[in-house]
Parts: structure tokens; C-alpha cells; sequence
């Protein structure tokens, strides 16, 4: 994991299909005051690029919960975007089934289905990845030739998904979404409510997309802060 130093809560970022934790160095700025910022880094990418693949979200899911336990610390705040939001979800279960590491404060998740709508939803043979890569990338190919097959990878552990109910969450759930998300909406969103027996906050953020591009990253992470205050 990548650190950015704050002075509060941990909170764990887990970054869409195919990113890294580089995103999440500028939310320094603005979310440092409210937490110790943690950009999680898959393996198969920046520092970690001659990793194989991630090929089993379980053993994703294991690691993160490995390494937030051995950050020493008694609470910890997860945020997952798109498919981050699903292993978000799955390590915050992960740690609050098995009793040790950190305290799960807060489960926040942006631009993602409900875990148990995802696992009845499959990516389409011969589906354009490039539409969630985003847009100032798109006309890189060099980029995209390196960027594509983990984006593959990762949305693998998506498809592969397989939901297991058991008791919902006791922690307080925050679900963002975009104002010009293409992909979803508000309505999608609304089964989260059903994975904690917590409080559950909705946000729709304007001028955002899918990805929260441009300016609606920095949004993004305001709404975040504000979570976390």
C-alpha cells in the first residue's frame, strides 16, 4: 500500500479496474486532515508490475485484510470505486467474520452495483474494456497496451463473482454515485442498503461520470472527507 500521512482514521483506497494507487496521492491535500490515507496497490502494477495477476479475488481479499492488520491500527475506513468497491466489501466482511485486525468504521463505495445484483451480471464476450478506462488515456496506445490486460484480469475477479450471504455489516454504509454516471444510477445503487444492518447514506455527486474524471476526482474526495468527519 501507498501512504499518504494524515493525522486520524486509516482509510484503506481501493482503486477501479486496471489503477493503481497513484490516484489517490492528490486526495492528500484535501482528506489528509481527516485521515491517514492508504492507496492500495494490486499486484501487476506500478512498483508491483512484474507480479503476476491477481487471478482469485479471494486471495485479493486476503491480502488486503493481511495488510490492514498489520498496519497496527484499531479502526480502519474502506472505499472501493467500481470493482475496488467490491473487494472493499468482501475485505470489510473478511475482517469483521474473523474477529481480528482493524475495527471496520466505515464502508464507503462509489460507482459499483450491489454485490448481490453484480453476481447475477456478467461482462459480455468481446465488451469494449476501453469504456472504463479513462478518457485522457484512451488515445495512448502504448498505455493501453500495458493497461488493457489488467484491466482484463481485474474484471475477471468481477465476473467470477459469486455472493455469499451470510449476516450483513454492522457498520455505517456510504454509497456515491455520478451525477453523469452512463452506467448506473441512483436506483441501481439502492440494494446496498441491504448488506448492513448500519446507517446508509446515498450521495449522488454532481458532475461526475462513471470514473469521477477531471474536476469530480477532487469531488469525490470532498465527499469522502466529509464521510469521515
Amino acid at each position: 500500500m501507498a501512504t499518504t500521512r494524515g493525522d486520524s482514521t486509516a482509510l484503506a483506497c481501493i482503486p477501479w479496474a486496471g489503477a493503481g494507487a497513484a490516484p489517490f496521492r492528490p486526495w492528500g491535500p484535501v482528506i489528509g486532515d481527516a485521515a491517514d490515507i492508504y492507496g492500495v496497490r494490486l499486484a501487476g502494477r506500478e512498483s508491483r508490475q512484474t507480479e503476476p495477476l491477481p487471478t482469485s479475488l479471494n486471495e485479493v481479499v486476503d491480502e488486503l485484510a493481511a495488510e490492514l492488520t498489520a498496519l497496527d491500527v484499531p479502526s480502519v475506513a474502506l472505499f472501493g470505486q467500481c470493482s475496488g468497491a467490491l473487494l472493499a466489501y468482501e475485505t470489510a466482511r473478511r475482517l469483521h467474520r474473523s474477529g481480528e485486525g482493524p475495527e471496520v468504521a466505515h464502508l464507503i463505495v462509489a460507482s459499483q452495483l450491489p454485490p448481490r445484483v453484480l453476481a447475477d451480471s456478467r461482462l459480455e464476450a468481446g465488451e469494449d474494456l476501453t469504456r472504463y478506462v479513462p478518457e485522457h488515456l484512451r488515445e495512448e496506445p502504448e498505455l493501453l497496451e500495458v493497461l488493457l490486460p489488467v484491466l482484463a484480469a481485474d474484471m475477471r475477479l468481477v465476473t467470477d463473482y459469486a455472493y455469499e450471504p451470510c449476516a450483513p455489516l454492522e457498520v455505517p454504509l456510504t454509497v456515491l454515485y455520478g451525477a453523469g454516471d452512463d452506467l448506473l444510477s441512483g436506483a441501481d445503487v439502492d440494494g446496498w442498503r441491504h448488506e448492513t444492518t448500519g446507517p446508509s447514506t446515498f450521495r449522488e455527486v454532481a458532475g461526475a461520470d462513471h470514473l469521477f474524471g477531471g474536476a469530480a476526482w477532487l469531488e469525490l474526495a470532498k465527499a469522502i472527507r466529509t464521510v469521515l468527519m
